[in-house]
């Protein structure tokens, strides 16, 4: 309904609608807020200044690039948050969930096989976005265990740096004229409820990152990519090829396969977790010796 082509204004804008939310759970005492010991830590700043970047220039690659080639870019991500969990954390994925994972990767290359469409400029966005993206979900999760902290707090006191970062990026990324712009109630309205939509989005992202892994928002953003083309396809009668719909059909299969054998793995560690527990200190064997021992000392 509104033609408002600042990508990164409008980011700010919906960082600004989602800290104002934040702030409003804050004072009706829906969590604690996190003390940052030292804003100069490398960590908590790294995560504020990527969080500003990241954003901006998914906007600007989604609209200066097709659908197709801006899922394409996306896949990339999954790698790079494979290898930056390694790196950063020495994380290895078992077999079973690194052919998952190449399935569904394989699957969403040929859902978005169709219009690859792009621009130079919007290449050099997207190419910048994927490693900071991977980065910033992988950072989310290790600075809010740092912090032992909900996610609310840390984003109450993440998002007034990565504002102030997005802030400095739109002159960069954005076409002249915002000043020009007719805020009309019209456009204010739909500004401010694509601002709420935000809040929720950003909440349940990063609620994801740092509660369950950086992969598994990875996956879902797939997943729900993958549902939203059968669901067209079905509800609306919107025309995909066949190799399309089963790609995007295998890539639900594949996540879903993901998230069942991710789950087995972490009940098969947390049973050895618990057979390591129950391992007595000291044999029946030791014990007895330990006893006579303990006689032969005794006055």
């Amino acid at each position: 309904r509104v033609e408002f082509g600042y990508p990164a204004a409008l980011c700010n804008i919906h960082f600004l609608v989602t800290l104002l939310g934040v702030e409003l759970l804050y004072r009706a005492k829906m969590f604690q807020k996190v003390t940052v010991v030292n804003v100069r830590d490398s960590n908590f700043m790294a995560i504020a200044v990527v969080i500003g970047i990241v954003t901006p220039l998914n906007n600007t690659s989604l609209k200066l690039n097709s659908i197709g080639f801006y899922q394409i870019m996306k896949l990339l991500v999954t790698p790079c948050v494979v290898l930056i969990e390694y790196v950063l954390d020495r994380k290895v994925l078992s077999k079973q969930r690194t052919v998952l994972l190449v399935a569904v990767c394989v699957s969403v290359m040929i859902s978005s096989k169709g219009a690859l469409g792009h621009s130079y400029y919007g290449t050099i966005c997207a190419l910048i976005w994927v490693p900071f993206a991977a980065l910033y979900k992988v950072q989310w999760g290790r600075v809010k265990a740092m912090y032992n902290c909900s996610t609310l707090a840390l984003m109450r006191a993440v998002l007034p740096y990565s504002i102030c970062v997005q802030a400095a990026m739109s002159p960069l990324v954005d076409p002249p004229g915002i000043l020009d712009f007719a805020w009309t109630w019209e456009a204010v309205f739909w500004i401010a409820l694509s601002g709420i939509f935000a809040f929720l989005v950003n909440f349940s992202g990063f609620l994801v990152m740092g509660n369950i892994s950086a992969l598994a928002h990875v996956l879902l953003g797939q997943l729900k990519t993958a549902i939203i083309m059968i669901g067209a396809a079905i509800l609306f009668g919107s025309k995909y090829t066949p190799s399309q719909l089963v790609g995007a059909i295998g890539a639900v299969v594949a996540i879903i396969l993901y998230s069942h054998v991710t789950i087995k793995e972490k009940e098969t560690d947390s049973d050895r977790d618990k057979d390591d527990l129950t391992i007595p200190l000291v044999s029946s064997s030791s014990s007895k010796t330990m006893k006579s021992m303990n006689a032969a000392t005794t006055y």
